[in-house]
């Protein structure tokens, strides 16, 4: 149900301005009707034969190192939504390397504690630090930090009655670099990688049936326990923003074999940047 409703809303939306899905907060005050991510699909990427890598949750002291030499072998760019809580001298090579081969750090927060459960506050005091800890990051590796993204954990924002995490995003923003300055990142091709059981030849598999169709391995929960529940996706996006974890083993072998199926059929991989609804429009820095 929620690919048909995935799909519908591409439909109704397929004449919208893309300047209205830009994944920046706009210039105006978000209200509790802003939630969920059908809003900011990346629709610029619907049946577009591109696909973008995002990462979350690293880094991972082996696996993200693992990640960063299959995307550096086939000369591919990403983004990877860090928490920043775990950047420290011993993870600093990761990031130096991610920055010099040009992919993208972008802000994941601190920690991976939900939006909802968190007093305005104290949520833009843990985002505004996740970003000023990763400029700190930046410079010590010798870049410029001046593209901002930003990832809900879970993907989750918007549900308290007491204030909008997207107004507080344009708070931090504004403190710290400018006006609407950050970009929220959301996705379209969720690859299950972190559910238990999965493989690396699943996680490809997930990608390639959102571009040909095909067996989808979704998650459901069963006794409190996530499980694998395959699905068949009938009219695939045939492109879109891909969330995998490089805290996830599975990713490792599932990247590289979705990497060799994209380049053996001229499927585009552009970095997060190059797509429409986040390319920068702004002279922002911190």
């Amino acid at each position: 149900m929620k690919y048909l409703c995935f799909l519908l809303l591409f439909a109704l939306q397929a004449q919208a301005s893309l300047q209205e899905v830009f994944q920046y907060p706009e210039d105006r005050t978000y209200t509790s009707a802003d939630r969920g991510m059908m809003p900011y699909r990346a629709l610029s990427l619907y049946k577009s034969n591109t696909f973008v890598l995002t990462f979350d949750d690293g880094p991972h002291p082996t696996r993200t190192k693992q990640i960063l030499d299959v995307l550096n072998k086939y000369q591919v760019k990403a983004t990877f939504f860090v928490l920043t809580s775990k950047l420290n001298n011993e993870t600093f090579p990761l990031i130096k390397r991610m920055l010099d081969e040009g992919h993208i750090v972008a802000s994941h927060g601190p920690t991976h504690d939900r939006s909802a459960d968190l007093k305005k506050e104290e949520w833009k005091k843990q985002t505004k630090q996740s970003f000023v800890d990763l400029a700190k990051w930046y410079k010590l590796a010798g870049h410029e930090f001046t593209k901002f993204y930003y990832r809900f954990p879970y993907g989750d924002y918007g549900t308290r009655s007491d204030y909008h995490h997207i107004n507080a995003l344009k708070e931090v923003s504004q403190e710290l670099m400018g006006e609407n300055c950050i970009h929220m990142a959301f996705w379209d091709v969720d690859t299950s990688d972190w559910v238990p059981g999965m493989t690396g030849q699943e996680v490809a598999q997930n990608i390639i049936a959102h571009n040909e169709g095909g067996t989808y391995i979704d998650f459901k929960r069963v006794n409190g326990v996530y499980v694998k529940n395959p699905v068949q996706l009938k009219n695939p996006p045939a492109g879109g923003v891909i969330l995998q974890h490089d805290v996830q083993e599975p990713s490792i072998n599932g990247l590289e074999l979705f990497i060799q199926y994209a380049q053996a059929r001229n499927i585009n991989l552009p970095r997060i940047d190059e797509v429409e609804e986040f390319r920068i429009t702004k002279n922002c820095k911190l």
